[in-house]
């Protein structure tokens, strides 16, 4: 039997994305001009109101970092294989492959917000040739 599609759940002001996330209502204003959180505004003005979807600020959560348990970790220029390390410790190759998994989920979150920007501008290019067209 097919399962219904879940409506995604839509936070309409600060305060309730503020505690979807378990953060002050600054913080998250804060997040949303220096973090890029993905907050979509009613109007163009910076004091417009704001919405945002559960699904696309849980995706944010995962790939962004800020909820990362250890957040001093970052990756070397030019980083050996971890087996070459003979001095680190199980915990320190742990540490850096951590690290080094963040780095690409990261990289796959940027790369796919990147190809769905670009496949709306397609989109609405594609319209506009078709409007000329009749």
């Amino acid at each position: 039997m097919a399962q219904a599609a879940e409506k995604p759940v839509m936070l309409n002001s600060w305060k309730e994305i503020a505690s979807f996330l378990n953060r002050g209502v600054r913080t998250v204003q804060r997040w949303e001009r220096e973090l890029e959180l993905p907050v979509h505004r009613i109007g163009k003005g910076k004091r417009s109101p704001v919405y945002a979807s559960a699904p696309e600020l849980k995706f944010w959560v995962a790939t962004s970092g800020v909820n990362h348990q250890v957040p001093h970790l970052t990756l070397e220029k030019n980083p050996q294989p971890a087996a070459k390390r003979i001095s680190d410790t199980p915990l320190q190759i742990s540490h850096r492959l951590m690290a080094e998994s963040l780095k690409l989920v990261r990289t796959v979150a940027e790369t796919s917000v990147r190809q769905q920007r670009q496949a709306e501008v397609l989109r609405k290019r594609i319209l506009e040739m078709r409007s000329r067209m009749r």
